[in-house]
Parts: C-alpha cells; sequence; structure tokens
C-alpha cells in the first residue's frame, strides 16, 4: 500500500478540492441570487401592471425574457463552472475550448435563420413592439396576434387563417391598435336628400353613442365626428363619421354607432342606400 497516497489526497484536498468546492457554491450561490432578482421583479411588475390590461401583457413580456435570461445564464454558469472543475482536476481544457469553438461556428453557420428569428422574437419581446391580442400587418399579412414566441408570431387575419410570421423576417410591422382604435364608417344617402340636413341627423345619432348610458360610451376616447362628404358615389352620397377609442372597442362602437345613424335615418324619412363602415 502506497504510504503516500493519504498525504497526496490531503494535500489535493487542501488545494484543488478546496477550490473546486468554492467554485460550485459560488456558482449555486450566483443562480440563487439572480433567480431570486428575477421573482423581484417579476413581483414588481406584478403589482404595476394590476387591473391593467396593457402592463398585465408587459408582465408577460419580462416572465417570458426572465425565463430565456435564466436559461442562458444558468446554460453559461454549467460550462464555466465545468471547465474550471476539469482544470482543476488536471485536465487541459485547451482542447476542449479550441473544440467548442469550432463546433460552435459550425452550428452558428449552419442555423442562421434560427439564430436571426431568435434574436428578432428577443427585441420583439424586449421592447413591446406588439401584444398579444393586437392586430397587425406584417409580411403582407394583416390579422390579430394569437401568441408570440421566441422564433415566431402566429397571426391569424379574418378569414380565420393562421399565419406563422418568422420573427427574423420582420422589417416592418404596423400595429393598428397600439393604445387606441379607430372607427371609420361610411353612410350613403341619396344625392337629392339634403345633405346638410343629412349631416346634422347623423351627427346628432352618432355622438348620442358617447352620451351617458350609451353601452358603448365608456370605450370612446374622442368623437365620433363627422368629418362631412366623404365621396361622390353615382346617384349616392358617402358621409363619413370617425371615432377613436380604447383598444379592440371599435367593432362594438361601430355597430352601435350604425345602429343609432340607421334608426335616425329612418324616422326622418331619408333616402338612404346600403353603407359600409370600417375600423382600423
Amino acid at each position: 500500500m502506497d504510504n503516500g497516497f493519504p498525504d497526496r489526497l490531503y494535500n489535493w484536498g487542501t488545494s484543488s478540492g478546496l477550490r473546486i468546492v468554492a467554485i460550485v457554491v459560488a456558482a449555486v450561490a450566483f443562480y440563487f441570487i439572480t433567480r431570486t432578482l428575477f421573482r423581484r421583479l417579476l413581483k414588481v411588475a406584478r403589482r404595476v401592471g394590476e387591473g391593467d390590461l396593457v402592463t398585465r401583457e408587459q408582465e408577460m413580456r419580462a416572465r417570458t425574457l426572465a425565463g430565456i435570461i435564466r436559461g442562458l445564464l444558468i446554460a453559461v454558469i454549467f460550462v464555466i463552472v465545468s471547465l474550471m472543475v476539469l482544470h482543476e482536476l488536471g485536465y487541459d481544457v485547451g482542447p476542449l475550448l479550441a473544440g467548442a469553438g469550432i463546433a460552435g461556428l459550425a452550428v452558428g453557420l449552419g442555423a442562421q435563420t434560427l439564430v436571426k428569428d431568435m434574436i428578432g422574437g428577443f427585441f420583439i419581446l424586449l421592447e413591446g413592439q406588439f401584444n398579444v391580442g393586437d392586430v397587425v400587418e406584417v409580411g403582407g399579412v394583416t390579422g390579430k396576434v394569437e401568441a408570440i414566441k421566441l422564433r415566431t408570431t402566429q397571426v391569424r387575419d379574418d378569414e380565420g387563417v393562421l399565419h406563422v410570421v418568422p420573427n427574423g423576417e420582420m422589417r416592418v410591422v404596423s400595429n393598428l391598435t397600439k393604445d387606441w382604435s379607430k372607427v371609420n364608417l361610411d353612410f350613403d344617402v341619396d344625392i337629392q336628400e339634403d345633405v346638410d340636413k343629412v349631416i346634422d341627423i347623423i351627427k346628432d345619432a352618432s355622438r348620442r353613442a358617447a352620451q351617458d348610458g350609451s353601452p358603448v360610451g365608456v370605450y370612446i376616447l374622442e368623437g365620433p365626428d363627422v368629418l362631412g362628404v366623404e365621396s361622390l358615389k353615382g346617384k349616392t352620397v358617402s358621409i363619413r363619421v370617425v371615432a377613436r377609442t380604447e383598444p379592440f372597442r371599435d367593432a362594438a362602437v361601430a355597430r352601435e354607432i350604425r345602429r343609432l345613424v340607421a334608426k335616425s335615418l329612418a324616422e326622418n324619412k331619408v333616402n338612404a342606400g346600403d353603407y359600409t363602415g370600417s375600423q382600423a
């Protein structure tokens, strides 16, 4: 039996062994500190966003970003700790580092599109360019955002088709419901009618949508306003009404304005043609 083994074990334990223990303890402590910090940040976001739809969406983005950053941090800590422990055990980590660099370069070259999509998704979440539920126009597709993931964004159009858009392909994104939504309504009446009288009727009817007691009054931020004659189409005159509403409330407000205007036009025996409306 080698009588020098206990001495070598003792010497190793008081040098490299202690350093390995210190490395592992420091890594574990650093992980728990960062996890506690992330949790506190999320609690702050939750308190600030209580009762507010937009800030709750910001909290969801913060939670997603925290998960991504935490995962990357754990991976980095694991790699660094593993290399340091191997070094203390007497292994030459130089070839490992060189091999990891070559492998990383090969993976990076082979997954450029994937990396680009993930970086794009990270900045979409970080900057809050749009939220789930927003109506956006991106990549030739217009629809409501149903999901925002790190690599892709899912947008469903008016026909019910779900489009999966890679985040790295988004160059220009138009958010149609950021902070507020807009109602545009065109009402067509016979050209023989008294246009000024019709405008007054439409103005009075549409503004009742914003009065106290209206089912949609609390959703209207500005208007409704009658802009006047928008266009002439054959034997009809098109009169435009606009309003600004809370996000996603434009459809309900438009329906109520249509109801009130249609009722008033009928009561005043105005010869009205078909009218159409659009919201943006």
